[in-house]
């Protein structure tokens, strides 16, 4: 029998951003999904040829990490506030950053190293990450999730 990987997000209708619905078993996994979610969003097949943590065939040469740390007072402000510094990266670099691996996490910090590729340009081009109806929490045990609007 096959085992079924959970859902990490999903893209629900919104009138002219993009707003998605983020899912893990913990907020450290509700992070790394929130982010796969921005890069699909950004560039939908560069993050369909990658795999958690590897890119296939380091993406034909143009794939990158980079150093990441942030802190802030809650959940909340610390997903937007990493989403927001990755986002800047992904514009600065022209890339699209897929994965991050955690060497600190808390609800206050998160530090790590994140993992993505360069592209040529951005499917959709995200301006900001909102705190419109954001809310990181945990629905029931070991069931985290969160909405998340991208300015476009």
């Amino acid at each position: 029998m096959v085992k079924e990987t959970p859902k990490k997000f999903e893209i629900l209708e919104h009138t002219t951003d993009v707003r998605v619905r983020v899912f893990g078993s913990s907020p450290k996994e509700l992070f790394q999904n929130a982010l796969y979610a921005m890069a699909y969003i950004q560039k939908p097949e560069t993050v369909e040829q990658s795999t958690v943590g590897k890119l296939i065939g380091r993406i034909r040469g143009r794939s990158l990490t980079d150093e990441i740390a942030v802190e802030s007072m809650d959940y909340n402000t610390l997903l937007v506030d990493f989403l927001s510094d990755v986002l800047s990266r992904s514009d600065a670099q022209n890339a699209v950053f897929i994965d991050v691996r955690f060497k600190e996490f808390s609800e206050l910090k998160a530090d790590g190293k994140i993992f993505g590729a360069k592209v040529d340009e951005f499917d959709k081009d995200i301006k900001a990450v909102t705190y419109h109806e954001f809310d990181v929490k945990e629905q029931e045990p070991g069931k985290w999730q969160t909405e998340i609007v991208f300015d476009i």
